[in-house]
């Protein structure tokens, strides 16, 4: 497949943001993530009777420029040695892209069901994977990709300094909304928020320890599996609850099969395991934040766990009940210390955060211990973007540039998940044959 650059530009607010607004400073929670960006990538099929046949690339670029304003530090610039934005409105870059053969959507969705390499190469701005290169580096980019079939692929990349997954489900919510209503912006009734409690900026920032490898790394693959409804209440109807969340039961059948992959390569015995997920803190903390604040929120859950060399691999319902419930324990816990994050005899914020991240990163650089992370992006909206084509009809992430991670979100279907699964491209293999993976996954 060949995809030509048509053009390239910034893409400046509509509205200067107030001198107030100039300088937004990052929390220590915002510093503490590694020089990434935060990718999502959606698939529309414009070709059967669209209902807006005239929106152009100007019709794209109005409606962001008209929302940049409520999303002002977009349009900024990172300053490194400040710890902050300098909003000063130098826009956001918006790159418009077209397939130059005959390829149709279809064939890239069916294409990239198994491996994201594809939709990462192709639809992602160029530098997804280059950070912090330049102090003039747009924080948000998107790219418009077209098919000759009619096909759309939108793209949005924005650096993980200043939002998250959540975050970037809040701005595609209220952009796709403007780009649909373009004479109903302002009445949109989602309000992101960029305040931070002062509770998120006191003593000094904290380092990032040893750096993280941020380029891509060609040994990582990235695969999708795809848990139908159907398949999710099976699995259900075999646990203890069947009232277990959809995330938590398919977070279990993954975890037992990493386990397994880990059990395989180390001579068919099982290191200890370290479980991380990460856990959005909007809505769980007291009084709570709100739902559209846009920036970094989460807090990891490290659970410690165990499965005995005699059971792992062998379709044994056991394991994934014994799983999900370490899971539910674990978040239990998270839950509860977000609670007491603003709680004036709680403990102090940074030691809630910090430790638990502490812990996971020592075990990980430590090499004894199988540390596998788990990041649910299910609730952000991503398959509701209707730009004015009707929801995607495939969606995809931009890629971890380390392994060991799974991305969950909202399947097409209604009730179903999808997984990617980032693994050492050694291991993958050992993932696939799995007896739960080829039992629930498609």
């Amino acid at each position: 497949m060949k995809v030509n650059i048509v053009s390239t530009k910034l893409i400046k607010p509509c509205s200067p943001t107030p001198q107030s607004l100039r300088n937004h400073k990052i929390s220590f929670m915002d510093n503490l993530n590694p020089p990434m960006n935060v990718g999502v990538i959606l698939l529309y099929d414009n070709s059967i009777s669209p209902k807006y046949p005239k929106q152009t690339t100007t019709h794209f670029q109005e409606s962001l420029s008209k929302i940049l304003p409520q999303f002002y530090p977009l349009a900024g610039r990172y300053i490194k040695k400040d710890h902050s934005v300098d909003c000063d409105d130098s826009g956001a870059e918006f790159v418009e892209a077209q397939v130059a053969d005959d390829v149709t959507l279809s064939d890239v969705i069916l294409a990239s069901e198994r491996d994201l390499k594809l939709l990462n190469d192709y639809f992602l701005p160029p530098k997804f994977h280059q950070v912090d290169e330049s102090p003039t580096d747009p924080l948000l980019s998107i790219r418009i990709t077209r098919f000759k079939c009619g096909g759309l692929v939108v793209s949005v990349s924005v650096s993980h300094r200043i939002f998250d997954a959540s975050s970037v489900g809040t701005f595609l919510a209220v952009w796709s909304n403007a780009n649909k209503n373009p004479g109903m912006v302002g009445s949109i009734k989602i309000r992101p928020s960029f305040d931070t409690p002062p509770e998120f900026f006191s003593g000094s920032y904290i380092s990032r320890g040893d750096p993280i490898k941020t380029c891509w790394d060609p040994n990582i693959v990235v695969k999708r599996f795809s848990f139908h409804k159907e398949a999710i209440t099976r699995l259900r109807s075999k646990l203890r609850l069947p009232e277990n969340s959809r995330v938590r039961v398919v977070s279990a059948v993954i975890a037992e099969a990493m386990i397994g992959v880990d059990r395989a390569k180390h001579s068919g015995k099982s290191r200890a395991c370290l479980i991380a997920q990460a856990v959005n803190m909007r809505g769980r903390t007291f009084p709570p934040l709100p739902k559209h604040s846009c920036q970094n929120w989460v807090i990891l859950s490290p659970t410690r766990c165990m499965i005995p060399n005699t059971v792992v691999g062998n379709n044994n319902n056991n394991n994934i009940q014994e799983l999900v419930d370490i899971l539910g324990d674990g978040l239990e816990k998270t839950v509860y210390d977000c609670a007491e994050i603003f709680s004036p005899t709680g403990r102090d914020v940074k030691s809630i955060i910090m430790e638990p991240l502490v812990n996971v990163r020592g075990k990980s650089m430590g090499g004894e211990v199988n540390v596998f992370a788990f990041s649910d992006w299910s609730k952000f909206g991503f398959y509701e973007a209707d730009f004015g084509w009707g929801k995607p009809v495939g969606a995809g992430i931009g890629a971890f540039s380390r392994p060991n991670i799974i991305v969950l979100m909202d399947s097409k279907e209604n009730g179903g998940l999808e997984a990617w699964v980032h693994l050492n491209r050694s291991d993958m293999p050992y993932f696939e044959k799995n007896d739960q993976i080829k039992l629930y996954a498609t």
